[in-house]
């Protein structure tokens, strides 16, 4: 519970600029410009910030990513990281914007650096940077770490079908939440769906012919840093850098661990570790594939545009091996890729 103290005027990152309160829903008990109760002073959102960058770099130190992998492997991994940074931040920035201005999330003015023009504090903005690379990094690690289904075909028609479906669902949703629905309790859940459940569909249409076949990755590099931040932001809440008035929650949770805030932070992180398992599933598949058929002997080197192409075809195959395809394959930066012959099961 959090109990009232005095609180100090001096923001985590340099002099505060207190904000004059923002538009605000007719339903927001506080603004950005009132501080509210907090158990100590000392505690600001950089100590969030470092908390959050602790695994991140020990994961980088002990075990840091691509350093065996091939050169194609490393480009492809690079444009998505540099991809998804500006692209997720950016996206991000909006929806967060959009959620503060209608009150579903509050910061402590006492206990982060705010500016009179601008929607969200310094070290908000940052989280975005933060939070996105995280799980861009986390993502790159499982695809080293856990091996792929490689025997799964693609999904069938009625399953793409079907997701697509609940998909389109969720975004219908989102758009009446925010837009027409009278009740607030549905806000936050309806943010959530306007704008993630978009890039879930984009995702799934272009790249859901991998998602069987990656499926365990996926889950490893979305639930580490999803699970993770989620719990971060828990302690956030506990700290008073943040809160979340109830009149835009569902009430579903326990303590800090609020259903509604929690589905923020896992759906956004799985938008960006869908996206990047897409990338890097397409360019480990094609070089073992172009292996498997002698496409390693050809003078030309493959592209990420060939990359593209593979992805964009829709298609697991290449040539005539089939979409299922089942392989235990290796692809290095000294060895190239390395199949195990014995392990290939081909079917038309």
């Amino acid at each position: 519970m959090l109990l009232p103290s005095p609180m100090r005027t001096m923001p985590a990152l340099g002099p505060s600029l207190v904000a004059s309160p923002v538009a605000r829903h007719p339903a927001a008990v506080a603004t950005l410009g009132e501080p509210f109760a907090a158990p100590t002073e000392w505690f600001v959102y950089g100590h969030l910030h470092f908390i959050l960058a602790l695994p991140t770099l020990a994961l980088l130190y002990l075990s840091p990513p691509l350093q065996t992998a091939q050169p194609l492997q490393k480009q492809a991994a690079y444009a998505f990281v540099g991809f998804i940074v500006f692209v997720g931040v950016v996206q991000s920035y909006i929806w967060d914007s959009y959620g503060a201005t209608l009150g579903i999330w509050e910061f402590n003015p006492a206990k982060c650096t705010l500016r009179e023009s601008f929607p969200l504090p310094v070290e908000e903005v940052l989280w975005l940077f933060h939070h996105v690379l995280k799980t861009a990094l986390y993502q790159l690690k499982a695809f080293e770490l856990v091996p792929a289904n490689t025997a799964a075909g693609a999904p069938s028609e009625e399953l793409r079908a079907g997701v697509t479906a609940t998909l389109a669902a969720l975004i219908a949703f989102g758009v009446y939440a925010l837009g027409f629905s009278p009740e607030d309790t549905v806000k936050c859940v309806g943010l959530v769906c306007a704008f993630f459940a978009p890039v879930w569909l984009l995702v799934w249409r272009v790249g859901g012919q991998f998602v069987l076949r990656h499926a365990d990755r996926i889950a490893w590099g979305w639930a580490a840093p999803g699970i993770t931040t989620t719990l971060i932001d828990c302690l956030g809440q506990q700290q008073g850098v943040w809160r979340f008035p109830a009149d835009f929650l569902s009430g579903i949770g326990a303590g800090y661990l609020k259903l509604d805030v929690a589905l923020v932070y896992m759906v956004s992180t799985f938008a960006v570790t869908a996206s990047g398992a897409v990338v890097l599933a397409a360019t480990e598949e094609y070089l073992a594939r172009r292996a498997a058929v002698g496409g390693a002997t050809d003078a030309a080197e493959p592209t990420l545009w060939d990359v593209g192409k593979y992805i964009f075809s829709g298609d697991l195959a290449l040539d005539s091996e089939g979409d299922v395809f089942g392989y235990s394959c290796t692809c290095s930066l000294r060895d190239g890729c390395l199949l195990d012959e014995s392990s290939q099961v081909k079917s038309s």
